[in-house]
């Protein structure tokens, strides 16, 4: 039986507890809005995201190359091209093969790649202004991505995961 595939990649940017689309057009600044899933528990949706279909790895780097272009960076003290955000590249592949009974059988199959900002010392960074609310913006996610990692090992009955949109 021949089974089909198909390959879509979508690439996101989270810059100050906001989403923006990294595959948008290169003027556009949209802010994504992020809701849960109703169907599918512990899941979310993330409306106006771009997928796009790719047919080979030169297709996925080109677009990887794309989106990073357009995400959020900065000099400081620390780093000449600091990131100033966190991004999250997700490679979904949908096949669709017949079953032995003859049934069609529809499998997917989602990974997320995630590129986090690093935590930042905002004296030794020399950030000020709008470079000290990014790093703090940055330090918090972090912070809550540590507290929901912890909580999901101990099996804590409350997971923090709605205190940062990282999580």
């Amino acid at each position: 039986s021949e089974a089909e595939f198909s390959v879509r990649v979508s690439f996101l940017e989270l810059y100050n507890e906001e989403i923006f689309d990294l595959l948008s057009a290169a003027d556009d600044i949209t802010r994504l809005r992020l809701y849960e899933d109703s169907a599918r528990k512990g899941s979310v949706i993330i409306q106006g995201l771009e997928e796009v279909q790719v047919h080979s790895k030169r297709e996925v780097y080109q677009i990887l190359e794309k989106g990073s272009a357009k995400r959020q960076t900065a000099a400081t003290l620390m780093n000449a091209h600091s990131s100033r955000s966190h991004t999250v590249f997700t490679v979904t592949v949908h096949m669709k093969e017949s079953s032995v009974e003859g049934e069609e059988v529809l499998r997917i199959g989602k990974l997320n790649l995630v590129d986090l900002a690093g935590s930042e010392n905002v004296g030794r960074s020399g950030a000020m202004d709008k470079r000290a609310r990014e790093a703090g913006n940055i330090n918090q996610s972090l912070l809550t991505l540590g507290r929901v990692i912890t909580c999901l090992v101990e099996r804590a009955p409350h997971i923090p995961y709605r205190e940062s949109k990282l999580t």
